[in-house]
């Protein structure tokens, strides 16, 4: 049996000093995860590929500069608006695609593409969502020049 003598040590002040200081420290310490960056890019619509099946090529060009190309769009002309909000919370990347459909034009647009310039030469965690669809796709890229992936859009 422990004694009540022992809460009258210096020892015991010392040890739940020590724990205390400790509690407020973790308590006190900021959030490991940074704040959210948030970014909007045009793109371009095309009807060059031949490519039906939706999903996503993300190229690292020579500048650094990350180039994601969209295929198997439908029911899109090219006079229609295809742009990509970007959300950034550390090294996890969310590319939210946008498209605007408009009928002034009878060409056909099943492909896409925009450049992003706001991720340095680090590896990231990619989440791509197109709410118009439905369809999303998720990666991991090490932005370097001339690193590439593919991804079917599910």
């Amino acid at each position: 049996m422990i004694s009540a003598s022992i809460f009258q040590t210096v020892e015991f002040y010392i040890v739940a000093a020590f724990i205390a200081a400790a509690v407020i420290a973790a308590a006190s310490m900021p959030s490991r995860r940074s704040s959210a960056r948030m970014f909007a890019y045009s793109g371009t619509l095309r009807s060059d590929t031949s490519m039906s099946e939706p999903g996503i090529v993300a190229l690292v060009n020579d500048y650094g500069e990350l180039t994601i190309h969209r295929f198997g769009l439908e029911n899109l002309t090219v006079s229609g608006a295809y742009s990509i909000d970007v959300t950034i919370i550390g090294f996890d990347v969310t590319v939210e695609e946008r498209i605007t459909c408009d009928r002034r034009d009878s060409t056909p647009a099943n492909d896409a593409y925009a450049t992003l310039d706001c991720l340095g030469p680090e590896r990231y965690h990619f989440l791509y969502k197109s709410e118009a669809t439905g369809r999303s796709a998720s990666f991991s890229l090490n932005i370097r020049p001339g690193n590439r992936i593919e991804r079917l859009l599910i």
